[in-house]
């Protein structure tokens, strides 16, 4: 009798948390969390760790990966002369997803050409889709990150009750939503609305989970969703993740729960991780020095952040642009992630704004169920609104686009205009701002 992959998967997720750790995990992911106790207090040590897994990374590039071995000038023998091989970064372009998609094979190690690794796609969240190649090494080295943030919490991967509110929960419009995948409670994105809250509800009080991990936007809408009283337990935390988390987003979900929120920042290309919580405000996001290399560079007077992984040697990025913005200070705070290229609007003077930095006034949530901000023409934008039920009227409308004239309206020309809905995306996001400008901002 044949298992078929959903069924393989399935018999997985139900037994993994009797199986030893020691039995999951690749060693290095057992490394890295050595490496993060021992490096917590350890300054000194943190610099030498660094130091070394970036030398190792550079070299593996010059020395096995066509695009690095004829394009930089150094050797391996150069590389570990060097005293600081940061100051080695110098000699490697800023490297763009565009460079990267023209030319996929020559970023794959020659080590790794005829081994068992697998092919991972992004949805485009950053205008332009992109795919990498990994091994479950990296895949296990990524996991040992989350699991050291998350063991503040309590969390365990393998072990907990969470509930996923995710691309992984999605089900057809047709399909029943909430279902078991081993200890996890699945709900998909796509139901998360008024015809499925009893049902919702109901799942989550019999569960009883003690984590949610969800996008901040599903998680928001569920939240308005549930009246105080109506849930008998308790989580001990919740984890946001894949998507900007907005304040009035947070507030509302913090309302409802009352627990820490941690929310993660990084991309499909693992370049970059870095961790933030939300406790009534927001802290700022902490850049894992152990995890990449992290640079700015300046774009149209924007802060672009660029990281090196220092572990990925299947397809090593070094210097990759992220096309996400944001100052990183002195101790690898991110004070703020101003957003993504395709997320920043141009005003009537060809300025960039950060797109969401324009939020509705409260009282709208009175009447509006979602919004979105649209650009198809320098200097104008059009709101988006989705009645909460029935129609606006004109003098609703008029409320939405007067609040945001007084504030935006040197900056753009303004309209606003009711919509049946805004879809969700593939991976079942909900984008709040969408430029349609061609060619793109970045």
């Amino acid at each position: 009798m044949l298992i078929d992959h959903d069924q393989l998967e399935q018999i997985y997720y139900k037994y993994r948390h009797l199986i030893p750790s020691r039995l999951l995990h690749h060693p290095d992911y057992f490394q890295v969390l050595s490496l993060l106790r021992r490096c917590q207090n350890d300054g000194e040590l943190l610099q030498q760790v660094v130091a070394e897994k970036l030398r190792f990374i550079l070299s593996e590039a010059i020395t096995h990966v066509p695009f690095y071995r004829e394009s930089i000038p150094l050797t391996a023998a150069d590389i570990k002369r060097s005293e600081n091989p940061a100051e080695l970064l110098q000699f490697f372009p800023f490297l763009e997803k565009e460079t990267i998609m023209n030319q996929q094979d020559r970023f794959l190690s020659d080590r790794y050409r005829n081994t068992r690794i697998h092919y991972k796609t992004s949805g485009g969240s950053s205008g332009q889709g992109i795919g990498v190649w990994r091994n479950k090494r990296l895949a296990d080295i990524e996991k040992a990150f989350f699991h050291w943030e998350l063991t503040r919490f309590g969390l365990s991967l393998e072990r907990s009750l969470c509930v996923r509110i995710g691309a992984i929960a999605r089900r057809k419009v047709e399909e029943y939503p909430i279902w078991r995948l081993g200890r996890q409670l699945m709900l998909s994105p796509y139901h998360v609305n008024e015809r499925w809250r009893d049902e919702i509800v109901k799942h989550l009080n019999e569960y009883k989970p003690e984590y949610i991990n969800a996008y901040p936007s599903s998680l928001y809408e569920l939240a308005k969703l549930i009246e105080p009283g109506q849930l008998d337990f308790r989580v001990r935390a919740v984890l946001l993740n894949s998507e900007p988390a907005l304040d009035y987003q947070l507030k509302k979900i913090f309302e409802l729960f009352q627990v820490p929120i941690l929310l993660n920042y990084g991309q499909t290309e693992r370049t970059t991780i870095a961790f933030a919580e939300y406790r009534g405000q927001m802290s700022p996001y902490r850049l894992n020095p152990l995890y990449g290399y992290f640079e700015n560079r300046c774009v149209e007077d924007q802060l672009e952040i660029v990281g090196t992984s220092l572990w990925n040697d299947v397809m090593p990025l070094i210097r990759y642009c992220t096309k996400d913005f944001g100052f990183i200070g002195k101790n690898g705070e991110l004070e703020k992630i101003d957003g993504r290229a395709q997320e920043f609007l141009i005003d009537k003077s060809g300025n960039r704004i950060p797109g969401l930095s324009i939020v509705i006034d409260e009282p709208t949530w009175n009447f509006v169920k979602y919004y979105q901000i649209r650009q198809s023409q320098v200097g104008a934008i059009t709101i988006l609104l989705v009645p909460k039920e029935g129609q606006l009227s004109d003098e609703q409308i008029s409320y939405v686009l007067e609040g945001q004239q007084k504030r935006w309206g040197g900056f753009f020309d303004i309209s606003a205009r009711e919509v049946d809905s805004i879809p969700l995306t593939k991976g079942a996001k909900r984008r709040l701002v969408v430029c349609d400008l061609t060619p793109s901002p970045a």
